[in-house]
Formats: C-alpha cells, sequence, structure tokens
C-alpha cells in the first residue's frame, strides 16, 4: 500500500483523463473494488461526471458516506485541493476494509464546475442507505481541522466525530463557515452532514467572521471576497501558489486521516460534545 504522500504526487495530475486514470490505478492498488457512475451534467456542453464509488461491507446496509472531490481547476494539478483529501479516503477505506467496518466512498467528479458528481450522486440516492454524509475538501496543508457540522452531532451514526478526547486529540475546532464543495448537493435531503479540511489555525478567525457575511438577495459584498483571500489556506486552492504537491505537509494529511479513522471507529457509548449545539 502506498504511503498518503506518495499517492498524492500519483494523483496530482492536471491532465483530467490522467488524473482520472491515477485514481482508479490508486483504487486497484489499494484493492477496493469500485463502480464508476456517469451521468451527464451539463447538456449544452457535453459535460459528463464520472464519479467512482466504494462499498464495503454489505451493499444493503446503511453506512456513513465519505466523500471527495477528484477533480481540479483547468491547468492546476490540484493536489490540496482535491488530491490529498481524496488519498487520505482512500487509506481511510483501506483501514476500514481490513477491520471489516461497513462504510461508502465516493469520490466526486465536477466539483470544480458546478458540483455535477455530486448533484448527479444525490439525486439517485437512496436516502435509507446513508446515515450521514462526512465531506473532506483540503486537507493538506494546515495544523488544525476545521469542523463544519449540519445538525448532526446527535446522530448516532457519526457519534465518534463529536467525542470530547478525539475533538482535543486532533485538534478539532467548529467553525461557522467553510467554503461551499459537495456537501451542498445533499442539503435538504435530512441526512447529517460533516464538512472538514485542514487549515493553518489563525484561518479560523477568518472563516468565523465569513459566516457573518451570509448570502442575501444581492449576494455578497466585495469585503468577502477581501478576507477570503487573506487567509493562507487560499493559496492551496483553486491552483493557488501552494497548490502543488512540494506545498503538502504530510502532517496535515495523518493529522485528517488518523482523525477519521479514530472518529468512526470509536465505541458508541462517548459522549457527544458541545460541538454538536452548533447549527448553520
Amino acid at each position: 500500500m502506498l504511503q498518503i504522500n506518495e499517492m498524492i504526487a500519483a494523483l496530482a495530475q492536471s491532465d483530467p483523463d490522467a488524473r482520472r486514470a491515477a485514481l482508479e490505478e490508486l483504487l486497484c492498488t489499494a484493492k477496493l473494488p469500485y463502480t464508476i457512475q456517469k451521468g451527464q451534467h451539463n447538456p449544452k456542453k457535453l459535460c459528463v461526471s464520472e464519479n467512482f464509488l466504494v462499498k464495503i461491507g454489505d451493499p444493503q446496509d446503511p453506512c456513513v458516506l465519505f466523500c471527495a472531490h477528484y477533480d481540479a481547476v483547468h491547468g492546476s494539478c490540484g493536489a490540496n485541493d482535491n488530491a490529498a483529501a481524496v488519498c487520505v479516503l482512500i487509506s481511510l477505506a483501506t483501514a476500514l476494509n481490513e477491520r471489516g467496518i461497513p462504510a461508502e466512498f465516493a469520490f466526486f467528479d465536477g466539483e470544480e464546475s458546478g458540483r455535477g458528481g455530486s448533484k448527479l450522486y444525490a439525486r439517485e440516492l437512496d436516502k435509507k442507505s446513508v446515515t450521514a454524509v462526512v465531506n473532506v475538501d483540503l486537507c493538506g496543508y494546515g495544523d488544525t481541522i476545521a469542523m463544519l457540522s449540519k445538525g448532526s452531532g446527535r446522530k448516532n451514526a457519526v457519534h465518534g466525530f463529536y467525542s470530547k478526547e478525539i475533538l482535543k486529540k486532533y485538534s478539532v475546532t467548529a467553525v461557522k463557515y467553510l467554503p461551499e464543495s459537495d456537501d451542498a448537493s445533499f442539503s435538504g435531503l435530512q441526512i447529517p452532514i460533516i464538512s472538514l479540511a485542514v487549515v493553518p489555525r489563525w484561518d479560523v478567525q477568518f472563516l468565523n467572521a465569513l459566516a457573518s457575511y451570509g448570502g442575501g438577495l444581492l449576494g455578497r459584498p466585495p469585503e468577502f471576497e477581501q478576507m477570503q483571500q487573506q487567509m493562507e489556506i487560499t493559496t492551496t486552492m483553486h491552483g493557488g501558489f501552494r497548490d502543488t504537491v512540494e506545498s503538502i505537509q504530510p502532517e496535515a494529511t495523518e493529522l485528517m486521516y488518523n482523525y477519521l479513522l479514530e472518529a468512526v471507529t470509536a465505541p458508541k457509548q462517548q459522549k457527544t460534545s458541545i460541538f454538536s449545539k452548533i447549527r448553520t
């Protein structure tokens, strides 16, 4: 099994076809059986999404869905946005498969062009098959896990993600805003959603401040974009100058991987924390 940083180097391809082929190769190397979900999400431009789906355990058993988008903005190798998260989830899927712990993994296409892949998945989803959604986007740079929760703290399926001990151990901080990702495709489906990213600690104050701007009928003011550009994590997104393999910090991906693994395998009797009270 390749290390996470080795997988990121293989997946961080600027050519979409090469990137897709690299993902297939990584799943085969990890011995994770997968299916490909295809769908046309923009008839005018004939864009086709190709989602890679991995199911661990009985296909009929409801379980948590872990997801991350594997596409990148045009011309970018997308190392942090979002090869790092994909490779963390491949490692997690391998670990859960070895332990016989049921879970589903979805690697979505088209997030950077309107979330076509996750919209396709959500449209065809049997809600009874998914107990919660954990979306991971940006996890290769920084020292703090930022968690955006949408009313899922009291849900038994994700109880481990709110354990006081685990939150403290892995420097998890509740935030009120994260840049929109594939989690938005599941809004309104009454499924618990957790969105996760790794950011530099000083970016947390910006994320919480950005939440105060909201959306509104007229959209967000210029100050919103100005504040967003002040965040260090922004340099690792959308082809920013740090969205490169060289800028990936192995300790960041290990932080996310270890948190996910311990959270999903936590004993059910652990109590939830005050983070469960956060609503967005």
